[in-house]
């Protein structure tokens, strides 16, 4: 696994960002989470969850936050995601996040709880095994 990398202005501004969109739009046990993901362009797109009365319909902040980013321009490359939760912490994509970002966004930096604040890894060293498939690009 690489080491933690250096925090870059953008990465704590997008997380910023990303904590006043929660604040503004947690509405009691609906939208807990927010998600920013920041593109080569530095175009930013933010997404929140979609909480369900019917838990296996629900759907985390972050692949809202990669649609929007996907429907914006699917040739702009993400190059930082991050999540944050109602009280604004930093929290780690779940599986199924980190698999669908790791389709989309290979190459992109991720926030994830650590020293002071938080701290950001390559998402492949957020999946060392993950799932192999032929369109899963190396």
């Amino acid at each position: 696994m690489t080491a933690p990398l250096r925090l870059d202005p953008s990465h704590a501004e997008a997380v910023a960002e990303a904590r006043r969109f929660i604040a503004a739009r947690h509405r009691g046990d609906w939208h807990s989470v927010a998600s920013v993901v920041l593109t080569a362009s530095g175009a930013r797109y933010m997404g929140v969850n979609l909480d369900s009365t019917l838990p296996r319909a629900s759907v985390c902040a972050e692949p809202v936050a990669l649609g929007m980013a996907m429907a914006a321009d699917p040739d702009d490359r993400v190059v930082f995601c991050a999540a944050v939760n109602r009280r604004g912490e930093v929290i780690p994509p779940c599986g199924p996040c980190r698999e669908l970002m790791l389709d989309y966004a290979p190459h992109a930096l991720v926030a994830v709880p650590g020293e002071g604040d938080f701290v950001t890894i390559p998402m492949r060293d957020l999946m060392p095994t993950a799932y192999k498939h032929d369109r899963r690009k190396p």
